[in-house]
């Protein structure tokens, strides 16, 4: 997954659009369910993810080489979630779609402090290939399919030549072990969470 996303960065960093569309459609998801916890509004939430993405092909030349590509969009969200979280023009929409100001305060304050560093990213990268490696070699295969390579149940089911009951069990342990490993960072992480069927927002 690392070396995976170096390579695209550096495909992107270049202007190779087909790289970009990669990292557009792997990180719509994530990135919406990690706005839509501190600003559950739709619209902002969709605005928010497109403009961190355009952020990210409108500098790609300029971003050093090591740029580590969920660091920089999720910061590029987290700072634009902070922005419309203090002003009052966004803050009169989420009233307005029912979130109290207690409410509005308390996601201010934690996303405040949440930190989406290089630093963060690696050590979440670390974690997910040391507790992918404490899977079993298939439950690993099935788990790798559905949520890094995006791939639907009945595809793995397929490809694998194993019921779509058994992937779901296989989904299942994984994320048993997920949760648990992972629950220091379970904003940024909300998509492993998600499931792999789900087809909108």
């Amino acid at each position: 997954m690392i070396e995976d996303e170096k390579y695209l960065f550096e495909r992107i960093s270049k202007g190779d659009e087909a790289a970009f569309k990669v990292i557009y459609n792997r990180y719509v998801p994530r990135l919406y369910y990690f706005v839509y916890e501190y600003i559950p509004h739709h619209d902002l939430v969709e605005n928010i993810v497109q403009d961190a993405l355009m952020v990210l092909w409108d500098k790609r030349s300029k971003l050093e080489e090591n740029t580590n590509i969920g660091a920089y969009l999720f910061t590029v969200a987290k700072n634009s979630c902070l922005y419309k979280l203090r002003d009052q023009r966004y803050r009169q929409k989420l009233f307005e779609s029912d979130i109290d100001e207690p409410e509005l305060k308390a996601n201010l304050d934690a996303l405040s402090i949440l930190d989406t560093s290089l630093i963060t990213m690696t050590e979440i990268e670390r974690i997910i290939e040391t507790t992918l490696n404490q899977l079993p070699p298939q439950c690993k295969t099935v788990f790798t399919l559905s949520r890094f390579k995006e791939k639907k149940n009945k595809e793995i089911a397929e490809e694998l030549g194993i019921s779509l009951k058994a992937v779901e069990g296989h989904i299942s342990k994984a994320l048993k072990l997920f949760r648990n490993s992972l629950k220091d960072y379970l904003p940024i992480m909300a998509f492993l969470w998600i499931n792999s069927n789900y087809g909108g927002h």
